[in-house]
């Protein structure tokens, strides 16, 4: 009878500890369908090629979520989430903060306020690349020089002529160019460029190493006191590269940096933006070797203050996985 009444016990413990697995796990599923329209960049970009592993796990991880990336730039992915086609995507935190500010590329629109922070990324810093035997030895050389910050209305655009500001100067001050950053690299390397002024770049990056291996370079570091200024506009942190990202390089560069980041629309549900966080959280470890720049950022820093608020689901996230206090 003993022996009965034990088993009946250990079959109910049993049947208890399944029912409370299975309500456990069909809590964990998202209550409804959701499509993600993701915005990226150009094909082969960095953000297209970690994009769609990030989607790729999130879709694994959670049946009901559907969806594609869509190339696209930062001010256009924020643009498009306060015209509802895009739903979440990257930017820069510079880029947000202007948005949110109505400031710079986006005060003829004006204020972009319907978006929240999902997760900070890895950090984009600082390459004023001259040649190794240039006569441009500081920023104030760059007076009358050819010169490409990259295409207009990137994050590099606007660092550079806030850098530019500071020493009295703006682009009629200098020969520019606006190119693409591979044909940026193709006219410097052919003499018809004097300096690369990417201030704010994911790295190793593709470019630079493209300069490096046909000429010896230098990396010019922004003076303390101008970081100090340029550090006042939001979204943007004081960096310092790393030695040997790049051959020759082995000092410090000092400058700026802003942080790529995954931004989403304020209607979001909040199960979706949890589920969204959790999946790329879990599947941290294995995005460096999907994208070089990913060992650069870090989980501790995913919540980092990147110029808008955070999403009360991806909040919730960081505060279950003591991320956030």
């Amino acid at each position: 009878m003993k022996k009965s009444i034990s088993i009946m016990v250990s079959l109910s413990v049993i049947t208890l500890l399944f029912s409370l697995l299975v309500g456990q796990s069909a809590h964990a599923q998202l209550s409804k369908k959701y499509e993600l329209n993701w915005g990226t960049i150009v094909a082969g970009g960095a953000w297209q090629i970690i994009g769609a592993a990030m989607l790729e796990d999130v879709k694994k991880a959670n049946p009901n979520i559907t969806g594609a990336t869509i190339p696209s730039t930062p001010t256009a992915t924020l643009m498009g989430i306060r015209q509802n086609k895009f739903n979440i995507g990257f930017s820069l935190s510079d880029s947000t903060a202007d948005a949110w500010e109505g400031e710079g590329y986006f005060k003829p629109t004006g204020q972009i306020r319907n978006i929240k922070s999902l997760m900070a990324l890895y950090p984009q810093a600082t390459h004023i690349v001259v040649r190794a035997d240039s006569d441009i030895k500081k920023i104030e050389d760059l007076r009358g020089k050819r010169v490409s910050p990259a295409a207009r209305g990137l994050s590099n655009d606007i660092e550079a002529q806030r850098l530019l500001k500071l020493y009295g100067m703006s682009y009629s001050d200098v020969k520019v160019q606006f190119l693409s950053f591979e044909d940026s690299a193709v006219q410097f390397i052919d003499g018809h460029l004097d300096a690369l002024l990417f201030l704010t770049i994911p790295f190793p990056f593709a470019s630079v190493i493209n300069v490096n291996s046909h000429r010896p370079v230098r990396l010019m570091s922004i003076p303390d006191d101008k970081v100090a200024q340029l550090v006042k506009f939001r979204g943007v942190e004081a960096y310092t590269l790393p030695n040997g990202l790049y051959k020759g390089i082995d000092y410090p560069v000092k400058g700026i940096a802003v942080r790529a980041h995954l931004v989403v629309g304020d209607d979001m549900p909040d199960e979706l933006a949890y589920a969204i966080v959790k999946s790329i959280a879990e599947a941290f470890p294995r995005y460096p070797s999907v994208l070089k720049s990913m060992e650069y950022a870090r989980l501790q820093d995913t919540a980092r203050d990147v110029g808008i608020p955070l999403h009360p689901g991806a909040l919730k996230y960081y505060k279950e996985r003591g991320i956030v206090k």
